[in-house]
């Protein structure tokens, strides 16, 4: 008779056939999955994890490990309780392109999971169905429903932290939901298990009987800790992102500040409002200018284009860069507003000021139109150069599509 496992409810289900001879002698792979969701029906494997282990300990110099790009997003209560974001997935492997590597890995050896009878093994199921996929054959232990056979009295729900709990294990070091270091866990926990079986001289394990196995229970993940949030919506930028943001924020103030002194020299304004000698030094300014800012226009449209690409496909950095680039919109706005009151109105005067040869403001001159120029086109540059990231990021999404 085969193994069989029985959906009874949302809250139990039901294990019956399961029967592995010299339990002590067998090679085991244990696996985990990690996924965009709970849902078996339609969530999509992110990981795959496994380890080899014996009767005489798990083997963790030798492991299987990959990240898989799915054919949805990860949600953010996903990239919250796993850590894994789209953006760790988005030049991932498909699943087809992986799949293999993992069946030669887990060849010959018995496969041991958490709630994997509940999760893993339908999700994996579900998976190879729609890839046109071998599901696996080997013989599959699920470290709930072997607890719940060997101690039918207890009547909690077997989770990781339960059976580490209840055989004193340590899991400092491991990393949770990552389907590597969830992978060792079990394997420490199943070892637990294993040395139990020798202890009360069971050599070949036999679910004669069906065993009830009470289904895990995750908590509402909206109703995660605020600090996990907020980690989340701002995850830590990486040193490249720290060093993008760095030369954005120089360049923005040197190139301002460049612009504002081709002005000052091409007026050769002085703080009364009047002019003085011509502005050829101002040419000198331009040259340093130029380059400065298309390195500028570069990097903007760089990141809006990283930042509209993740925004499309639910990206895991998405917030801290649009935070940053609204912070960077309203300082240029502050700039611009400071620019015009103080250079046009306070150095060049009002119309009342008639004595002023700078910003008559009824007139349109050499002056005024320099002026208006330098900073219209320095705000517009920048403006052009998010819209030409998105439109980069728009046509390179279409071509993945």
């Amino acid at each position: 008779m085969s193994m069989q496992v029985k959906m009874l409810s949302e809250q139990a289900y039901e294990v019956s056939g399961l029967s592995i001879r010299d339990i002590q002698r067998q090679k085991f792979c244990v696996f985990n999955l990690e996924a965009t969701g709970v849902q078996v029906d339609t969530e999509r494997i992110i990981q795959i994890g496994a380890v080899y282990m014996d009767s005489s300990g798990v083997n963790s110099e030798e492991a299987f490990s990959t990240y898989i790009k799915p054919a949805k997003p990860i949600s953010q209560e996903i990239e919250t309780l796993t850590g894994i974001y789209n953006g760790d997935v988005e030049n991932a492997p498909r699943l087809e392109e992986v799949y293999g590597q993992f069946l030669d890995f887990a060849e010959g050896c018995i496969l041991v999971t958490h709630a994997g009878y509940e999760f893993d093994l339908p999700l994996l199921q579900r998976e190879c169905l729609r890839q046109s996929l071998a599901v696996p054959t080997n013989p599959c232990i699920d470290t709930k429903a072997l607890f719940t056979y060997l101690h039918p009295e207890v009547e909690d729900i077997i989770s990781t932290d339960f059976l580490l709990n209840y055989y004193g294990l340590d899991s400092k070091g491991m990393q949770r939901h990552d389907a590597l270091g969830e992978s060792l866990l079990i394997g420490q926990i199943f070892l637990e298990m294993l040395r139990e079986l020798e202890s009360i001289k069971i050599e070949h394990l036999q679910f004669s009987d069906p065993v009830t196995v009470k289904r895990f229970k995750l908590p509402p993940l909206s109703n995660r800790p605020e600090s996990s949030k907020y980690q989340r919506r701002f995850p830590a930028p990486t040193g490249q992102q720290r060093s993008l943001f760095l030369s954005i924020i120089v360049l923005f103030l040197l190139t301002a500040s460049l612009t504002g002194l081709v002005d000052m020299l091409t007026f050769r304004l002085r703080w009364n409002g009047h002019l003085s000698g011509n502005g050829n030094p101002a040419m000198l300014v331009v040259f340093l200018l130029i380059p400065l800012y298309i390195a500028l226009l570069y990097l903007m449209g760089m990141t809006f284009r990283n930042f509209f690409h993740e925004k499309m496909k639910d990206g895991w950095y998405s917030s801290g860069i649009i935070t940053f680039l609204i912070v960077m919109a309203g300082v240029l706005g502050f700039f611009a507003y400071g620019y015009y009151r103080h250079i046009f109105k306070g150095l060049g005067g009002g119309p009342e000021n008639l004595d002023s040869a700078l910003f008559r403001w009824g007139y349109w001159n050499q002056y005024t139109n320099t002026a208006y120029i330098n900073i219209l086109t320095y705000s517009l540059g920048l403006v052009c150069s998010m819209i030409a990231g998105y439109v980069a990021a728009w046509f390179n999404r279409k071509k993945q599509d």
